[in-house]
């Protein structure tokens, strides 16, 4: 295997630097996409499947379209790079500085990593079985809670600053037959992302941008119906997760006297009902990320 992950490196370089350098955004684009797929197959040889579900996901899958949707807006590159060579030389020398450092920190690391055991030592009190989403959910509930801020944060700013929004027109025929067998797949694994979250890879990240997908197959074939009213309930439902996660971190306060602390016996229903409106929003998020705040046909 070590011929494997010698050429996967090399191949996760070169469309890094392909994604860098190349001049047409679209071949950039894919060679970005193409890259995290690559990061994902190395974090499941790193053996860490749930970090590879979010990459592939979201950080290839998602971001790719959001970037192909913006080079749309935006038109093909005029002009040479800004600041020359000077610049690309100062960039190369910035980032392999960083990655030394990062290196020689993680290498100079002795001793066993605490958090693991910790967390295995607890495992059975959070009331799932998979370790992340105990973490997640449970022992690091805040910093996810955060998160889900952010991604509001991100949405309220794409409503309020972005640029006239419009929603591109139906692809035709062709992309009705794939719409209609991808829509219900996307679903049904969303929803087994959703519930094996709590023994095995996967959760609210991972289910809500496969979701997201097929949101996104049913607005480029035209399917479902259309209007301002419809792209505001999606937008409230981008917002309705952080709602509901910071009512229920108020509502176990209540009822046990901390934040975010579930009551005892119930935990995995807490946090099944949590990732679920998590799901849901996620998917309304990144959908309207991609679509814009209001619909609109593209002229």
């Amino acid at each position: 295997m070590i011929a494997f992950d010698i050429v996967l490196t090399l191949g996760l370089l070169a469309c890094a630097a392909m994604a860098l350098t190349l001049r047409d955004r679209t071949a950039s684009i894919a060679a970005f996409v193409v890259a995290g797929l690559l990061i994902a197959l190395s974090w499941v040889r790193l053996a860490a499947p749930d970090v590879a579900l979010a990459e592939a996901a979201i950080g290839a899958g998602v971001t790719g379209a959001l970037f192909l949707r913006s080079a749309r807006r935006i038109g093909p590159i005029t002009g040479g790079p800004v600041g020359g060579m000077s610049a690309s030389i100062a960039a190369a020398l910035g980032a392999g500085g960083l990655s030394a450092a990062l290196f020689w920190a993680f290498a100079g690391t002795s001793g066993p990593v605490p958090y693991p055991p910790l967390v295995a030592a607890n495992l059975e009190a959070s009331g799932v079985t998979n370790p992340v989403t105990a973490v997640l959910l449970n022992f690091r509930a805040w910093d996810t809670l955060l998160e889900i801020a952010v991604l509001a944060v991100a949405l309220a700013l794409v409503v309020m600053l972005g640029p006239a929004p419009v929603v591109p027109r139906a692809l035709g025929e062709l992309v009705l037959p794939f719409a209609r067998i991808v829509v219900p797949l996307a679903i049904l694994v969303a929803g087994h992302l959703l519930w094996q979250g709590a023994t095995a890879p996967g959760g609210a990240f991972q289910a809500g941008a496969v979701l997201a997908g097929g949101m996104l197959a049913l607005v480029l074939a035209g399917i479902g119906p259309a209007g301002e009213r419809i792209v505001r309930g999606a937008l409230l439902l981008g917002l309705a997760g952080l709602a509901v996660f910071v009512g229920a971190a108020l509502a176990a306060e209540g009822l046990t006297g901390r934040f975010l602390g579930y009551p005892a016996g119930a935990e995995k229903a807490w946090i099944i009902a949590i990732e679920a409106s998590l799901t849901l929003s996620i998917a309304a998020t990144l959908c309207l990320l991609f679509t814009g705040p209001v619909r609109r046909p593209h002229q």
